[in-house]
């Protein structure tokens, strides 16, 4: 069984077990993880399991989640992942099992170009032969039911955006083997990516599954389990 441990000043505060599908680190007192510190948002950060994956979310807070010095919106945690929130250290810990199990899982993941060090390597290319590279504009993301179901049009507003079977999620889904966070869309300022967090619900994206992050282009087409729905861009409302 995976968990965290919360440490302060070097000394081990308390240790907390995955019992449940997801953990609540904060300052207010409901969260699973209470740190009692004003560096600490109420609700600052949240780790949801599925299947054999640990997604560590930040939820927006003041001051951010870094995982190993780097600061995240959402991170797939692995063993011994050290995570700050605030003043207060978290080592995330799995079992020897789960080691195992998610040492497959990165054996059989596939590799994918991150399009973002593609337009950086096109960008440099561009200054050399003298080129200006003119910035663009930020744009919202939408994704649009074409499934036949009620929900239509949801803007992609937030810097992370949860896809599942959760109350928690900003888009819910049903079916029987829909998980709790079946896959979370990131708001990155080089565009949007859809990331699959596990499960036995397959991602696809233009019919082919993908088992990690991928970023989208204008009318891709996402199916996570029988639900259905095509993913563009607009400008931004501030820019009109």
């Amino acid at each position: 069984m995976a968990r965290v441990i919360l440490v302060f000043n070097k000394k081990v505060i308390k240790e907390y077990p995955f019992t449940k599908e997801n953990l609540t680190i904060g300052r207010n007192e409901e969260n699973d993880i209470v740190i009692d510190n004003l560096a600490v948002s109420g609700l600052h950060a949240r780790i949801d399991k599925s299947g054999g994956t640990y997604i560590l979310t930040d939820l927006q807070s003041t001051n951010g989640t870094f995982v190993n010095d780097k600061a995240i919106t959402s991170h797939r945690l692995q063993h011994k992942d050290k995570i700050a929130v605030g003043k207060h250290l978290l080592f995330f810990a799995m079992s020897q099992e789960e080691q195992a199990k998610a040492k497959e899982a990165e054996l059989d993941r596939t590799m994918i170009l991150d399009t973002a060090q593609h337009k950086e390597l096109l960008e440099k290319q561009a200054k050399e032969k003298g080129m200006e590279v003119s910035a663009q504009k930020e744009r919202l993301g939408v994704i649009s039911f074409i499934d036949g179901s009620s929900q239509g049009e949801i803007k992609l507003t937030k810097k992370l955006t949860k896809i599942g079977k959760a109350d928690t999620s900003e888009v819910r889904l049903g079916g029987m083997f829909m998980p709790p966070t079946a896959a979370t869309i990131s708001r990155r300022p080089n565009g949007y990516a859809i990331t699959a967090t596990g499960g036995r619900t397959k991602i696809k994206v233009n019919n082919e599954t993908i088992t990690d992050s991928r970023f989208l282009n204008d009318f891709d087409t996402i199916e996570i389990g029988s639900h259905k729905f095509q993913f563009y861009s607009q400008e931004s409302e501030e820019e009109k």
